[in-house]
């Protein structure tokens, strides 16, 4: 499984995306909802895990884009 895991929190992500390696799924990590779009674009992802709370660009509107 592809995953794109959005989550601002440095050591909450690395503990995500830890717990998901070691079920053999690939996850890449981006701490702010920006470059969301473009990565969706550019790579299969099976899964989006998003913070609704980043700031900047919060997560609900990401997924609007």
């Amino acid at each position: 499984m592809n995953i794109l895991l959005v989550e601002d929190d440095a050591a909450l992500a690395e503990a995500t995306a830890t717990a998901m390696r070691a079920r053999g799924w690939r996850v890449d990590v981006s701490a702010t909802g920006e470059p969301v779009a473009r990565s969706v674009q550019q790579d299969d992802y099976d899964a989006l895990v998003l913070d609704i709370g980043l700031p900047g660009v919060d997560g609900l509107e990401t997924l609007r884009r």
